[in-house]
């Protein structure tokens, strides 16, 4: 009899003990930073063979549902025109914060998953040139001039963001995010006009709207209580 409860007694402790732990890791929520690339710029070189986009990103949960974020990228245009030859390039950094609207609607097996919005602030730096610039003259004839030097200017913008990203695998995450940006300031070449600003879009409009798809993954450094949890 004695060794009967003394058996049950650890069985009991042994279960406890397990539910503990069980209940302990489901409390836990990874947090870290998370690393992505935009294809949709390297995509869109096939439909503009002579522009290309580079961009990445980061983003790291600061709070529940609250995500700092960052992004970096790099632009550049080559256009073959029959006046002249086009080129432009230039980085674009932004910097803001997205809102998951999903997370105290989530469950165990799709907690990492996002329907956010957010808000970005931006600014570029791009410079162009045109070179074999042809001077078309009905006396002289048509001839053809060395063309204009590199002109730098600069560009700010605001951004608003919504976006969908899910874990397709442990830590690994695809998405993608519709953008509508305003204009706030942006220079101008009183010579040559600017075909594409870095990270905003065409350089004659002061409204932009434009689409990214995303890769990302998140580096694993801590576990936090859930609060979905509680």
């Amino acid at each position: 009899m004695k060794n009967t409860f003394v058996y049950t007694s650890l069985l009991l402790i042994l279960l406890l003990t397990g539910s503990l732990f069980k209940a302990t890791a489901q409390q836990q929520r990874i947090r870290g930073p998370r690393f992505g690339f935009d294809v949709s710029g390297l995509v869109w070189q096939f439909v503009e063979p002579g522009q290309l986009a580079l961009s990445a990103w980061a983003d790291f949960e600061v709070m529940p549902a609250i995500y700092a974020a960052a992004e970096i990228g790099r632009l550049e245009v080559e256009r073959n025109q029959d006046l002249f030859d086009y080129s432009s390039s230039g980085y674009y950094a932004k910097i803001g914060a997205d809102y998951n609207f999903l997370q105290q609607r989530l469950t165990s097996v799709a907690e990492y998953d996002m329907i956010y919005g957010g808000l970005r602030f931006a600014g570029a730096q791009y410079s162009h040139q045109a070179s074999d610039v042809m001077i078309q003259d009905d006396f002289w004839g048509n001839y053809t001039i060395q063309g204009r030097p590199k002109y730098t200017m600069n560009a700010y913008w605001t951004e608003l963001v919504a976006g969908l990203r899910v874990e397709a695998l442990k830590n690994l995450f695809l998405g993608w995010s519709i953008r509508a940006q305003l204009m706030l300031y942006k220079q101008k070449d009183s010579q040559l006009d600017t075909r594409m600003i870095p990270g905003f879009g065409k350089g004659e409009q002061n409204t932009s709207l434009s689409f990214t798809y995303s890769i990302s993954y998140r580096i694993p450094l801590t576990r936090m209580p859930s609060s979905s949890n509680k």
